[in-house]
């Protein structure tokens, strides 16, 4: 079993909870969140034939009892991988985790707000980081 790296408890996301990938003006890729901390997050989305796209940012955004939207949030890529029981012929499934950098007080505030909306206290094992 591998020692844990983490700064932050990683929490399950509650449905409705969605992350898109960007560069400046310009959306690459959204998907279902799967996981998320103070640290990065965690999403599965949908590839075709492969794809990886490089992005600079992502954004995080979803609805329950109310609308919440945070933009502009600057991360690396830590892995994106390919998710096989969940692929077919020409489009795959990924996972793809990013660790957050550069965070503001305010940026930090709002991804607080968010995990307190759409993250449950059941904490996950997965490979992510942050």
């Amino acid at each position: 079993m591998s020692e844990e790296k983490r700064k932050f408890k990683r929490l399950k996301c509650k449905d409705g909870g969605f992350a898109a990938f960007t560069r400046p003006n310009e959306l690459i890729r959204m998907g279902q969140l799967q996981d998320i901390s103070l640290g990065g997050l965690c999403v599965r989305y949908l590839a075709i034939d492969g794809d990886q796209v490089k992005f600079s940012e992502v954004k995080i955004f979803g609805s329950n009892s109310r609308f919440i939207h945070v933009d502009r949030i600057q991360c690396n890529i830590v892995y994106d991988q390919e998710v096989p029981e969940y692929s077919w012929a020409q489009i795959s499934t990924r996972r793809c985790g990013v660790e957050f950098k550069n965070l503001s007080v305010k940026h930090r505030a709002m991804i607080q707000d968010f995990i307190d909306h759409f993250a449950s206290e059941e904490s996950t094992s997965q490979n992510s980081v942050g």
